[in-house]
C-alpha cells in the first residue's frame, strides 16, 4: 500500500479513535456535571415548592366591601384568634376556651372552660372558612374543615354523657381539667347541707361568716344563697370570719359542699348553639362545598345534634305562658328563678323580646315547631332617644342599653329582608353612632370587661334606651357589636372605624383585638373573650343571613317565618268608630274634649291621667311591622307619657308578664303641629291589639297636662 494511502488510513483510523474518545470523555464529563448539579437542581425545585406551599393564602371576604378600608383591617386582625387555635383550643375536644386572660392571682382562669356560645360560634366560623367566606393566611379551608369535625365529634359524644347534658341539651358551662370536660359548679348552696354536715351552731356561724366575706348572698329567708366566686373566694382565703375554720381538713369539707359540679341547662346558651349550628349547616351548603361527600357528611351529623335537642326544649316549655323556662337545674330538677317581693319562688320565662336572645329564640320556636306564642308573649317596650342635633328617635329599648342585645351577636332571622326590622336596627345604629360621637367612644357600649379591675359585667350601656333605672357605665366601648352593625350599615360603620382609627388600631395585637377602651384611662381593656371577638368576626363577614336562609329553605320553614313577619293592616285611632275614654287611676279629675278629628286632655294639674281608645274589631288589629304616627299640639311639654298596646284577652295561655310599651316624650308646641313617627317591631306579639291606653305623666306625680293628638294611625311599612 502507497505510505500516503497507509498514512490517510492512519489518520482516518486516529481520527475515529479521538472522536469515540471524546465522546466518551464528553459523556463521562456530563455524567459528573449532571452529577454534580443534579441535587442542587433538586433543593432549587424542592425550594421552589415549598415556597409556592407556603405562600399565605390571601384575605377574601366575599361578602365585605373592597373598598371598606377599615372594616377589613379590623376583620384581619381579628382572625389572628382563629390563627391562634393551638392555643385558644381544648385539644381533646377542639372547644375553643373561655377567652384569651390566664391570670391566677388576678382571679381569670379563662383557658380552663368555655361555654356554649363560643363553640356554636367556633363552629359558624370554621364552617365559613371551609365554605370561602373567609380565606385567611391563619388557618386553611382543610385545616377548618378537619377542626370543624373534630368539633362536632365532641358534641355528640357529650350530648350523651349525663355528666354534660340532660334531655339534650347541655350545660351552659363546660370546665377543662386535663383530658376530661367537666360540668360547671353549683350557683346555689342550701344552708341544710351545711346544717346536715357540721350541725346548727357551726353551720350558721360558717354561713354568716361566707355572708360576710361576700362568697354568698342569702335568699328565699336565708335557706338558700347565690355563690359569688371571685379572687377572695376559695381555699386561700379562710380569713377573717372564717379563720376559726382555717385548718386543711375543714377547708376541704366546706369548698367540698361549696364546689359541687352539677348538670345546669340554660334556654339561651343551647339556643345560641342551637342557631349556629343551623348557620354552620346553611354555610356548608354555599355551592362551592355542598356537593363534597365529606362535608355532606358533616351536615348530617350536625342535623342530627340539633333533633337530639328536642326533648330538652319540649321540657322547657310552659305550657301555661306559652314560653320557654329561662333554664333548668337539672341536677335539683328545678326551674330558673329568683325570690319575689313576698319571699316566694318565681320561675323566669323568656317573655321579653329585646334581648341578644331574641333571634334564635325565633329560631328554635320555629325549628322544633313550637307555637308562636313563645315569640307572641314576649313584650318589649320602645323609648326615645334625644339626639346630639335635637330631635328624638324612637328604638326598641333593651334591660341594659346594651348595643349587644339591640343586635345579637350577628343578625341571621331575615332581619334586614324586613322593612320594619331593617328600619328599627338602622335607627339604632344611628343612636349608638350619635352617642358615641358625642362622647368620644371608640366603640359601642355592650356588656363587657368595664376596665376596673376584672370586674365583667352588663351595666355597660345607654341609658336612655335602657329600662333598668340602676346607673349605666359609659366609660367601656367595646368593639364586638361592631360586627352586627356592619351587617346594617355597613357604610357607616366603616366611616366610624376610620373615624376612631388612631384608637381601634392601637388595640391590635398578635391573637387579635383587645375588648375594648377605657376612656378614663385612655387605655386598652386588656381582656379578650371568645364570644365577643367570634361575633365581631361573624358579624363582619356577613355570610349569617346567607347561611340561616338556605337552612330555613332547605327545612320547609322559610314562608312560615315571612308568615310570622307580615305587616299588619292600616288603622286610623281617630275614626268616629273607635270608642275613646278618659279616667283617672285615683278618681281625680281629667278633662276629655273630641271632634271627628282630634281629641284633647287637659289638666292643671292632672294626676293618673289615662286616655283609653278601644277599636271595634272583635279580634282585635295587628300593628306588626309598621309605624305609629302621631300630631299633636302640646301647650305645656310633657317629659314623660306611656303608650300601652292592650291585647284581646283569648287563646289558651295567661296574659303576657311584659305588655308591649312605648315612651312618648311631647314637646311644647301650643300653635304649630309636631309629628312623632315610632317604628313597630314585625312580630306575631303585636296580632290581636285591642287598643291603646295612653298614660299623661307619671303616676301619683301631678303635672300640668294640655295635649291636643290630631293624628293618631298606624300605617303597615311596603316591602
Amino acid at each position: 500500500m502507497h505510505w500516503k494511502t497507509v498514512q490517510q488510513e492512519g489518520l482516518k483510523s486516529n481520527r475515529s479513535h479521538i472522536t469515540a474518545s471524546c465522546k466518551r470523555y464528553r459523556d463521562r464529563v456530563c455524567r459528573l456535571v449532571l452529577a454534580a448539579l443534579l441535587p442542587a437542581m433538586l433543593l432549587m425545585l424542592l425550594a421552589v415548592c415549598r415556597t409556592a406551599q407556603c405562600q399565605p393564602t390571601p384575605f377574601n371576604f366575599p361578602k365585605v366591601n373592597p373598598a371598606h378600608t377599615h372594616t377589613r383591617l379590623l376583620l384581619e386582625n381579628a382572625l389572628r384568634y382563629a390563627g391562634a387555635a393551638e392555643l385558644m383550643t381544648d385539644q381533646t375536644s377542639g372547644y375553643p376556651f373561655e377567652g384569651w386572660n390566664q391570670e391566677p392571682k388576678r382571679g381569670l382562669y379563662l383557658r380552663q372552660f368555655t361555654q356554649l356560645t363560643a363553640i356554636g360560634e367556633w363552629l359558624e366560623l370554621l364552617a365559613n372558612i371551609t365554605a370561602g367566606y373567609a380565606d385567611n393566611p391563619y388557618l386553611s379551608r382543610v385545616e377548618a374543615q378537619k377542626q370543624l369535625a373534630h368539633c362536632i365529634d365532641s358534641l355528640l359524644q357529650d350530648q350523651q354523657d349525663p355528666r354534660l347534658s340532660a334531655l339534650g341539651l347541655l350545660v351552659n358551662f363546660i370546665g377543662f381539667d386535663n383530658s376530661q370536660r367537666l360540668p360547671p359548679l353549683s350557683e346555689i348552696l342550701e344552708k341544710q347541707q351545711f346544717v346536715d354536715a357540721f350541725g346548727p351552731q357551726t353551720a350558721e356561724a360558717l354561713w354568716q361568716g361566707m355572708r360576710e366575706k361576700g362568697w354568698i348572698i342569702p335568699r328565699l329567708n336565708g335557706r338558700e344563697a347565690d355563690i359569688k366566686r371571685s379572687a377572695h373566694y376559695g381555699k386561700n382565703n379562710f380569713d377573717g370570719p372564717l379563720a376559726p375554720y382555717a385548718d386543711d381538713a375543714m377547708k376541704a369539707r366546706v369548698l367540698a359542699l361549696m364546689d359541687r359540679r352539677v348538670v345546669q341547662i340554660v334556654f339561651g346558651d343551647n339556643a345560641n348553639l342551637s342557631a349556629s349550628v343551623a348557620k354552620a349547616i346553611g354555610a356548608l351548603l354555599h355551592p362551592e362545598c355542598k356537593d363534597d361527600p365529606a362535608i355532606a357528611g358533616l351536615r348530617r351529623r350536625l342535623e342530627t345534634f340539633l333533633e337530639n335537642q328536642k326533648p330538652g326544649y319540649e321540657h322547657l316549655f310552659d305550657t301555661k305562658t306559652g314560653t320557654f323556662a329561662f333554664g333548668w337545674d337539672a341536677t335539683r330538677d328545678r326551674l330558673f328563678g329568683w325570690e319575689d317581693g313576698a319571699g316566694n319562688y318565681v320561675v323566669g320565662h323568656m317573655n321579653y323580646l329585646v334581648n341578644e336572645f331574641r333571634g334564635p329564640l325565633l329560631f328554635v320556636t320555629l325549628r322544633y315547631g313550637f307555637p308562636a306564642e313563645a315569640v307572641a308573649n314576649a313584650g318589649f317596650k320602645i323609648k326615645p332617644y334625644r339626639r346630639q342635633a335635637g330631635g328624638d328617635m324612637y328604638t326598641l329599648a333593651t334591660w341594659e342599653g346594651s348595643a349587644f342585645q339591640s343586635f345579637g351577636l350577628t343578625l341571621f332571622m331575615q332581619e334586614l329582608d324586613n322593612p320594619a326590622w331593617r328600619r328599627i336596627l338602622g335607627d339604632t345604629v344611628d343612636i349608638e353612632l350619635d352617642y358615641a360621637a358625642r362622647n368620644n367612644l371608640p366603640g359601642f357600649l355592650s356588656e363587657a370587661y368595664s376596665g376596673q379591675g376584672v370586674e365583667y359585667t352588663g351595666r355597660i350601656g345607654i341609658p336612655d334606651i335602657a329600662i333598668a333605672e340602676e346607673a349605666r357605665i359609659t366609660t367601656a366601648p367595646s368593639l364586638y357589636s361592631l360586627g352586627a352593625a356592619s351587617q346594617i350599615a355597613p357604610d357607616r360603620i366603616e366611616r366610624f372605624l376610620g373615624t376612631n382609627w388612631p384608637v381601634i388600631s392601637r388595640l391590635f395585637t398578635e391573637h387579635g383585638p383587645w375588648e375594648g377602651y377605657d376612656t378614663k384611662s385612655g387605655t386598652a381593656i386588656e381582656y379578650q373573650t371568645t364570644a365577643h371577638t367570634l361575633a365581631l368576626l361573624l358579624g363582619t363577614i356577613g355570610s349569617a343571613p346567607d347561611a340561616m336562609r338556605r337552612y330555613l329553605e332547605g327545612k320547609g320553614l322559610y314562608d312560615k317565618l315571612l308568615a310570622w313577619y307580615a305587616a299588619g293592616d292600616a288603622m286610623d285611632f281617630l275614626v268616629p268608630e273607635v270608642q275613646i275614654v278618659s279616667w283617672t287611676s285615683d278618681g281625680s279629675p281629667i278633662k276629655l274634649s273630641r271632634d271627628h278629628h282630634s281629641f284633647r286632655i287637659e289638666g292643671r294639674p292632672l294626676q293618673n291621667g289615662r286616655v283609653t281608645l278601644t277599636v271595634p274589631q272583635a279580634g282585635g288589629v295587628n300593628m306588626s311591622g309598621g309605624e305609629l304616627h302621631i300630631r299633636y299640639r302640646a301647650k305645656v311639654p310633657l317629659e314623660h307619657a306611656l303608650i300601652t298596646l292592650q291585647k284581646v284577652t283569648s287563646g289558651p295561655y295567661v296574659p303576657q308578664q311584659f305588655a308591649n310599651e312605648i315612651y312618648v316624650r311631647f314637646d311644647a308646641s301650643p300653635e304649630k303641629e309636631k309629628e312623632i313617627s315610632i317604628p313597630l317591631p314585625a312580630t306575631p306579639g303585636l296580632a290581636g291589639t285591642r287598643g291603646l291606653v295612653i298614660a299623661f305623666g307619671r303616676d301619683n306625680e301631678p303635672a300640668p297636662v294640655d295635649v291636643t293628638i290630631t293624628a293618631l294611625k298606624f300605617v303597615p311599612y311596603q316591602k
